[in-house]
């Protein structure tokens, strides 16, 4: 029988039962640089309840920088991938004295413990002040984890209705299983949001001062610090157990890699090189980070052996390993100075060694061979606009000493390389050039 008011017990309703109602959080209230702020933790989930404006890359906010989709899909990917992730405070703003707080518990400092209330329609008002990447990425984590589960269950229902072998179904459910302990994961684990009552001038302002006296993390001691990325786990092997690298390596705490360092290259640089070795111009993604990762001890041998055809074909870096010149003046005596150049001979190394099918493979000894004949073309610097060996290449402008940086111009000067140890070295340009290395 339907319940009726006359028999339904009103006292047993919830409060405000039928009514939008704001969402609440516990707060802390303080005062910072004038402003009114509030710190609130809401389960990662939640944040897109709480930010309804997802940062969009074609539209970026009035005051603020641009969102790079790539960026934010590594932050999502991190979130779903580590267990332990770490990330600061996420800061927003809200138009003043639109919000209400109820003071649970006051302090002498000024600061009080209370309830932070928003209203459902103030939530559109909400506006990404600083950690729009990170925003985006918990958005973009939860689109892939919910597509992931979602693929599961229909794969687990497609088997089933083929009649599958249990196993290849109990494979699948605990594939889904996983992927729903992650999405608890976020559920219950919460992210900061500091909740600043300003308007969009001195949101502007805020936004400037924070990046203005934001100390950037060295690239090289980034390197050193991240220790997750496989590829930086073997640079930092190699960093202290190479000849060529040891104590000639700069780690970044207290200076950047620069053409007067002291050091040889810059630990970055090392993984850098490593990543080539070990995958050519190409990307180390998840797949082939697994892989690698299962064969860490084979990975750190093959970035070993280049390093040693290295130091075999070229005396110059003998001489830096036996101190008889420093790491300055090899920059200003050869293009081995340079970590560009390095990591081009990397590709070259692993493209030789690991040839397409219908190549031929090069032993360490031949790639060790042409790598040497290399040696007076290295030591042309600054390339004139006239040496042609080089600057047909187009990876270098007149008047440099290396070539240029860019993951393009890397890959068609490796390829031109790889070119020339199969075929045989350009003609003698005005230079003379280097001897003839034909592929025989």
């Amino acid at each position: 029988m339907a319940a009726t008011l006359s028999t339904l017990e009103v006292s047993d309703l919830p409060a405000g039962l039928g009514a939008a109602r704001p969402v609440e959080l516990p707060a802390t209230r303080y005062q910072q640089g004038g402003r009114t702020q509030f710190h609130v933790a809401v389960p990662v989930a939640e944040m897109t309840r709480l930010l309804v404006n997802t940062p969009d890359p074609n539209k970026p906010l009035d005051g603020n920088r641009r969102v790079d989709p790539l960026r934010a899909r590594k932050f999502g990917e991190y979130l779903l991938k580590n267990n332990d992730w770490v990330s600061p405070a996420v800061i927003v703003r809200v138009p003043a004295h639109e919000v209400e707080f109820e003071v649970k518990a006051p302090f002498p400092d000024g600061t009080a413990w209370g309830v932070l209330r928003i209203r459902l329609d103030l939530l559109t008002e909400i506006v990404l002040l600083d950690g729009q990447h990170r925003t985006l990425g918990i958005f973009l984590a939860l689109e892939m984890i919910n597509e992931r589960i979602s693929r599961h269950r229909q794969t687990i229902a497609g088997l089933r209705d083929q009649g599958a072998d249990p196993a290849a179904i109990a494979e699948q459910e605990a594939r889904l299983n996983s992927d729903q302990w992650v999405r608890r994961r976020l559920s219950e684990e919460h992210i900061s949001i500091d909740v600043a009552e300003v308007g969009p001038d001195e949101a502007k302002q805020m936004f400037g001062d924070i990046n203005n006296n934001a100390k950037g993390v060295n690239p090289d001691f980034t390197t050193v610090l991240d220790q997750r990325d496989v590829v930086n786990r073997i640079a930092l092997q190699l960093i202290q157990s190479h000849v060529l690298f040891q104590d000639r390596v700069e780690l970044g705490q207290s200076s950047r890699m620069s053409a007067g360092n002291q050091n040889l290259v810059g630990a970055k640089g090392v993984a850098d090189i490593v990543r080539s070795v070990l995958v050519g111009s190409g990307r180390v993604g998840a797949r082939v980070e697994d892989k690698i990762s299962t064969s860490m001890a084979a990975s750190v041998t093959k970035a070993e052996q280049f390093l040693d055809v290295l130091v075999g074909a070229f005396d110059d870096l003998v001489d830096v390993i036996d101190g008889r010149i420093e790491p300055r003046e090899l920059r200003e005596k050869t293009m081995l100075g340079s970590v560009t150049m390095l990591r081009v001979f990397a590709i070259v190394y692993h493209d030789l060694v690991n040839a397409k099918p219908g190549q031929r493979v090069f032993s360490r000894a031949e790639v060790e061979d042409f790598f040497r004949k290399l040696t007076p073309a290295l030591r042309r610097i600054p390339v004139d606009d006239h040496d042609n060996l080089w600057m047909d290449t187009k990876a270098f402008l007149p008047g440099s000493s290396a070539p240029q940086a860019r993951q393009g111009t890397i890959k068609s000067l490796a390829e031109a390389m790889v070119d020339w140890a199969r075929t045989g070295l350009p003609s003698p340009d005005v230079h003379g050039g280097p001897e003839d290395g034909t592929d025989r």
